[in-house]
C-alpha cells in the first residue's frame, strides 16, 4: 500500500492523511475505527476491508471531521442532515461493491489468482507508518 512521499510543506490537517506520520497517522486511523464502528451501529453496512483502500481511507476522514462540524455546538439540524445526505451517503453507493470482498483480496495484478486475506489495521497502518519514516 505505497503512498506518495510527504511535501514538508504540506499543512498537517486531520482530513488529509497523506499529511500525517507516526503518532498522528495511528490515531488519525483509530479515529476512523471509532466511526466506523458508530457508522456500523447506525445500520450502515462498512466494508470490512475499508482501512486497505486509500479512496474509502481518506473519504472517511474527511466525513469524520465534517461530521465534528456538523454535531457542534451552533451547528443546525440541516448541517447534520448535509452530512448524512451529501457526505455519507454517496460514499456508501461508492463502496457498495467493497461490500463483497469479504475479507479477501485478489492480486491487483493479476485478478485471477486465489483471494489473500486482507491484512489487520494495526499491520497497514504499521506499513504506512514505516513509509513515510524512510
Amino acid at each position: 500500500m505505497e503512498s506518495e512521499p510527504l511535501d514538508p510543506a504540506r499543512r498537517s490537517v486531520p482530513w488529509d492523511l497523506d499529511s500525517l506520520d507516526g503518532d498522528a497517522l495511528h490515531r488519525a486511523y483509530s479515529q476512523l475505527a471509532d466511526l466506523v464502528d458508530w457508522l456500523r451501529g447506525c445500520d450502515i453496512a462498512v466494508p470490512s476491508c475499508w482501512y486497505t483502500h486509500g479512496w474509502v481511507v481518506r473519504r472517511l476522514a474527511a466525513l469524520r471531521v465534517w461530521q465534528d462540524d456538523a454535531y457542534v455546538n451552533g451547528a443546525t439540524g440541516r448541517d447534520a442532515a448535509e452530512w448524512w445526505r451529501s457526505g455519507l451517503m454517496p460514499l456508501c453507493s461508492d463502496w457498495r461493491d467493497l461490500i463483497a470482498h469479504r475479507g479477501e483480496h485478489t492480486s491487483p495484478g493479476n485478478p485471477l489468482d486465489d483471494p489473500a486475506p486482507v491484512p489487520s489495521m494495526d499491520e497497514v497502518v504499521a506499513e504506512l507508518v514505516a513509509e513515510r519514516a524512510e
